[in-house]
């Protein structure tokens, strides 16, 4: 019997069936028990760290409070001051950025104001420290009240914080003696324009139940702001959040959130989502909804009317020229390509119930369609951004550029962009300069800068068979981002804004000498312009420039393509044709027969794998674009603050915000598989 059951697998199992225990109820109960209170620390960890951005985001705005308000808002008060008890001064690039966030919060409320003309209620999801209300209460400008929502815990904090400022509790006004009816909806502070609520936006019937009993629905529109608060919530959390206000009379909602317009392996994308997985708060929604369209698709499941800008367009529609003007004094500021590339992973998102925009959106631009792929790849290590550098006989040399400071060193890489060679003797470090090759064994370096605003005018050349750098002249005025083309042997031409001037290194017997000649200029009128991409051939005697900054302050770009001419003496410019696709600042070109290879740069349009690198047909004046390869693509490399070498790729890097720095490898182009 014993032997039968053994040979039966079926029978045996089934008479371990019978032979278990029956479940124990209580420990069951236990294990339940255990897995519900592991939920609620899992939880309660999770919403602590969502908290904690709080203190990392007031941190920066307190920093812009002090810079800018005394220039740009000098009327308006402190109030970050009464939350950040030590402030810490943040980058030029990072306090501008914080800066458009809450101006353009604060431009769209008042568009929707104005809008409507009657007073508006305003309600802050996930409100931290934020002290928006006490400064609009302060400017009375609009006739409104504030209602301030966010985690019970923190609310708690800033409460203390507002009882410790007699300033912030004159403005807000005599408290108002909460009911049970209040208390229970979460209430701890009320006055006549401000109240203060503790919420948890992911329980969703006790969000619904505080709207519905705080906002009498026949007492004008209300504006919900959500900056960054949906980010941190799953789309499953975040989206009821959004229908259940869209369900309320007059309503509006105003969102900041971070998007991925290139996608995840863009380099900025990166950076972004290892920050705040790092910080253990990671964004839960900008992969589902990663770009404009996307947000918008999201926003029309409950609105009628959805408009979505990105900060760049915040920065052109929202911010007037005057307050540009004044922003511009606040601090030096040169960081135009790491500013433009942060504005365009965040938008600014209004949906309404009602009938009122207040945004212009712009047409979407359609891609280049995709003619062939950069043959890329990566080589050596340089951690430097807006170097100069040039190839020359022995290899490719590189003077300057940036990493945590500014470098004076001059490097020779081989070709497979290892460091062959070092000096820190010769020009002082600076960034955004050039280094021509003349073709004779000598380079020749102009000006930069070190901070901005300061640029250098001196002109040193470089021997290579000494491997010495000798000091030439001065220029009559400092230059930066400006342009640099051998005209032979003997002469380098530079383009400083709108002029030109020819600059001869060596006189008729081979001395060296420097003679400054401004070139008079025929044709159309080159607008002034600011690290466009140039080219120029010796013996043909034409060049081309594309992209640049026109004007620092809006920005515009160039989005003209000009061919030019040297004559003795004189230069002839014609337009050749014009394309958004242009509109480009620190762009790299590549003159192939009939062909320009375009690289890298930064512009209005954001630009992905396919975008980032393309060819102009001269013949044809067609546009087709060359992807980068998806291997090359997915290591972030970075098209700005870069230089074309011959072949090679140098420098290249960026700041992306609060998020760290990022920068690229040495690339190797093989110009002829293109």
């Amino acid at each position: 019997m014993q032997s039968a059951i053994a040979s039966s697998p079926s029978l045996c199992s089934h008479l371990r069936l019978i032979s278990m225990p029956k479940p124990n109820a209580a420990a069951i109960a236990a294990q339940n028990k255990r897995k519900i209170e592991k939920d609620k620390r899992r939880k309660h960890y999770h919403d602590s760290q969502v908290q904690g951005t709080n203190n990392s985001s007031i941190v920066s705005k307190r920093s812009v409070e002090v810079l800018y308000n005394p220039i740009v808002e000098p009327e308006t008060k402190e109030w970050f001051r009464h939350f950040v008890p030590k402030g810490k001064r943040r980058s030029p690039a990072i306090n501008r950025g914080y800066w458009l966030r809450m101006e353009s919060i604060k431009q769209a409320v008042l568009r929707i104001q104005a809008a409507h003309g009657s007073r508006v209620r305003i309600v802050n999801l996930g409100c931290g420290f934020d002290p928006f209300p006490f400064q609009m209460l302060a400017e009375n400008s609009i006739e409104c009240e504030f209602f301030d929502f966010d985690y019970p815990e923190l609310v708690q904090r800033k409460l203390a914080l507002m009882k410790d400022s007699p300033e912030i509790m004159e403005v807000i006004g005599p408290v108002v003696e909460q009911t049970e009816a209040a208390k229970r909806m979460g209430v701890i502070l009320a006055t006549d324009t401000y109240s203060l609520v503790g919420c948890d936006l992911k329980n969703c019937r006790l969000y619904e139940e505080q709207l519905h009993t705080l906002l009498d629905s026949s007492d004008g529109p209300v504006i919900f702001i959500a900056e960054v608060s949906l980010a941190y919530m799953k789309p499953e959390h975040a989206n009821p959040v959004v229908e259940i206000l869209s369900r309320l009379p007059n309503s509006h909602i105003l969102v900041l959130e971070q998007i991925m317009p290139s996608g995840d392996k863009h380099f900025f994308a990166q950076k972004m989502l290892y920050h705040f997985q790092h910080l253990t708060s990671p964004l839960q929604c900008v992969e589902t909804y990663s770009t404009k369209d996307l947000q918008k698709k999201r926003f029309q499941q409950y609105f009628p009317v959805v408009e979505v800008i990105d900060l760049f367009e915040s920065w052109k529609q929202l911010v007037s020229p005057e307050k540009k003007t004044l922003v511009e004094t606040v601090e030096e500021f040169d960081e135009w390509e790491e500013f433009i590339v942060f504005c365009q992973h965040y938008v600014v998102i209004h949906a309404t119930n009602s009938s009122h925009s207040i945004f212009n959106e712009s047409d979407s631009i359609e891609d280049p369609p995709v003619s062939g792929s950069l043959n890329i790849r990566a080589t050596g290590e340089l951690d430097l951004k807006f170097p100069a550098a040039a190839s020359g006989s022995n290899g490719t040399y590189v003077h300057g550029g940036m990493f945590q400071t500014r470098s004076g060193a001059t490097q020779l890489l081989d070709d497979e962009g290892r460091i062959s060679f070092t000096t820190t003797d010769g020009p002082e470090p600076r960034m955004c300069h050039t280094l021509t090759n003349l073709g004779n064994g000598n380079l020749i370096l102009i000006g930069g800068r070190s901070r901005p605003g300061h640029d250098y005018s001196d002109v040193w050349i470089f021997n290579e068979q000494a491997a010495t750098w000798s000091l030439i002249g001065n220029l009559p005025q400092g230059v930066s981002r400006h342009e640099a083309v051998a005209l032979g042997e003997k002469s380098v031409l530079l383009l400083n804004k709108d002029t030109f001037f020819k600059i001869e290194i060596f006189d008729q017997i081979g001395k060296i000498r420097l003679d400054i000649q401004q070139l008079s200029a025929t044709g159309a009128c080159l607008p002034s312009l600011s690290s466009c991409g140039i080219v120029y051939d010796v013996e043909s005697k034409k060049g081309f420039i594309i992209g640049g900054l026109t004007d620092k302050l809006s920005p515009h770009f160039n989005s003209t393509l000009y061919e030019f001419t040297i004559t003795p003496g004189s230069l002839s410019i014609l337009p050749v044709m014009q394309s958004p696709h242009f509109e480009r600042v620190g762009c790299l070109v590549k003159r192939m027969a009939q062909e320009l290879i375009i690289i890298g740069g930064v512009g209005p349009i954001p630009q992905n794998r396919a975008t980032t690198t393309f060819r102009i047909n001269l013949d044809t004046q067609s546009i087709t674009a060359l992807q980068i390869p998806v291997s090359e693509w997915e290591a972030a490399p970075v098209f700005i603050g870069l230089q074309l070498a011959g072949d090679a790729i140098i420098g290249g890097g960026t700041v992306c915000y609060s998020f760290g720095s990022h920068y690229n490898k040495v690339y190797k182009i093989d110009f002829s598989l293109i």
